[in-house]
């Protein structure tokens, strides 16, 4: 494609009134998260959430899965109770994955949007079990950051849904990640629509960069740490067969990524890593979040 249709989708990105609006709720829960967790009120937490009724029920299927390690035996039927079952911190991150829920277009455009949730949920799980592996200070940012680093894909979802398509049959024919068909296609891709949304959200600078960085995180070096995090939790999320709902021919050496080298030269974890069992291990998670997802998507 020209560079006269990239030019045009980065202008409506930059000026239209197409993309939703961020969730309040959404917004003031990253707000929140950003607290030292002894600041957060948990009786604001609580009453933000059970507020939304969709918003509530949503949070709760979430929290009565495996997923977020409750250990109740009782489903839990109150974001009260839910704070009691699985921790504040939990909640909040089950609420921020449900808002991102609304901001998918209903009608799908090749990608289907439980797909596109179930990845980016896959995406946080494994980034904060990643970030805890390896001695990362901050595994909830890395959650925050796994689930929001391809916001860009809603973004082009909302501006240009038809040439989205056409990015999509693309990779999809060939079998080549996604933002490699949107360059193609388009002349951009989904991390530089994810930037103006960043900024349009006014998103911390850290999140910025993974949005713009995840798929070359030598391009954001400040936040090199958290965007390879993210970055090797994408392609473990993807050639697990959680991706965008296509297979991807790509054989992968995690050891020869540059996201794996920086972090190889910073943690002591990873020299050496079982990747191989880390691997493994995450299967069973990829396939509960296949399961709660369709367990949300099914109850719309």
């Amino acid at each position: 494609m020209s560079v006269a249709t990239a030019s045009h989708i980065l202008e409506k990105l930059e000026f239209t009134r197409d993309l939703p609006t961020v969730p309040v709720v959404l917004m003031r829960l990253l707000r929140y998260m950003e607290k030292p967790l002894d600041q957060v009120d948990v009786a604001q937490i609580v009453n933000l959430i059970s507020q939304d009724k969709s918003l509530a029920g949503h949070c709760l299927q979430v929290a009565n899965s495996p997923l977020f390690g409750s250990s109740h035996e009782d489903e839990v039927v109150s974001i009260q109770a839910s704070v009691m079952a699985v921790g504040v911190t939990r909640i909040q991150q089950i609420a921020v994955s449900c808002s991102l829920l609304r901001l998918m277009p209903t009608i799908s455009f090749g990608l289907n949007p439980a797909v596109f949730w179930a990845h980016s949920l896959g995406c946080a799980l494994v980034s904060r079990e990643f970030a805890t592996r390896i001695g990362y200070p901050d595994p909830a940012k890395a959650y925050v950051a796994g689930l929001l680093h391809d916001i860009g894909i809603v973004a082009l979802l909302w501006v240009a849904p038809h040439d989205f398509r056409r990015c999509f049959e693309e990779a999809s024919r060939h079998r080549i990640p996604l933002h490699e068909a949107e360059q193609r296609v388009l002349g951009i891709t989904h991390c530089e629509s994810g930037k103006i949304i960043a900024q349009n959200w006014h998103l911390s600078q850290e999140l910025t960069d993974v949005i713009v960085g995840h798929h070359s995180p030598a391009i954001a070096p400040s936040s090199s740490v958290l965007t390879s995090i993210i970055s090797v939790s994408d392609l473990l999320c993807r050639i697990g067969g959680l991706g965008y709902g296509y297979s991807e021919d790509k054989q992968t050496d995690f050891t020869e990524e540059p996201a794996f080298a920086i972090l190889a030269a910073k943690y002591r974890a990873l020299r050496p890593f079982d990747l191989a069992r880390f691997t493994f291990e995450t299967e069973g998670l990829l396939e509960e979040v296949r399961a709660v997802v369709s367990q949300v998507y099914g109850a719309h």
